[in-house]
């Protein structure tokens, strides 16, 4: 992972709310618990995308990114005005339920479970199949996603902690 980093002259921590859309070489670092990020890649057209999103739906409220389906339909422009074309690669991460509520309905799901399913939905609304997912779980993942490659490094965090235990390259 040191080298993944040290590879990179630019690094960007990605905040909830945020995105990027890059068509410089730029390497992006975010945390996710039950907040879900997407990643779109298109090698022909140089640019990658990323969006780190709280929340499934947007009722109202004018272009804000911390909401899955807002994020995910504004990434998507923006890789339309790169000239997006039929071979983006969408990936999609997150999603975990990573607090245990107890006594909880078995009718009312998690908002990480939330968010994956509106991800889905806006994503196929959209024309757009998730080629690789990590989602779901009871821990949280620390992502790095590379525009220059499309690659994803998934770090899979251990519960209470910090320190990654698992890492993963999508």
């Amino acid at each position: 992972m040191k080298n993944l980093i040290a590879s990179h002259s630019h690094n960007i921590y990605l905040k909830p709310g945020e995105v990027l859309v890059s068509r410089t070489p730029v390497l992006v670092s975010t945390v996710l618990g039950s907040c879900v990020a997407v990643t779109m890649f298109s090698a022909s057209r140089g640019f990658g995308a990323i969006c780190h999103a709280m929340l499934p739906e947007n009722t109202g409220r004018e272009a804000d990114l911390r909401y899955v389906d807002t994020a995910l339909r504004h990434i998507y422009a923006k890789s339309l005005e790169c000239g997006a074309g039929n071979d983006v690669v969408v990936k999609l991460f997150g999603g975990a339920q990573v607090l245990n509520i107890g006594g909880r309905s078995p009718q009312k799901q998690t908002v990480g479970y939330q968010n994956v399913v509106m991800a889905e939905t806006v994503l196929e609304s959209l024309g757009l199949a998730v080629t690789t997912r990590d989602t779901g779980g009871h821990r949280g993942r620390k992502l790095f996603f590379c525009t220059r490659s499309g690659d994803v490094f998934v770090r899979h965090m251990r519960s209470g902690m910090h320190h990654g235990d698992e890492d993963v390259k999508s």
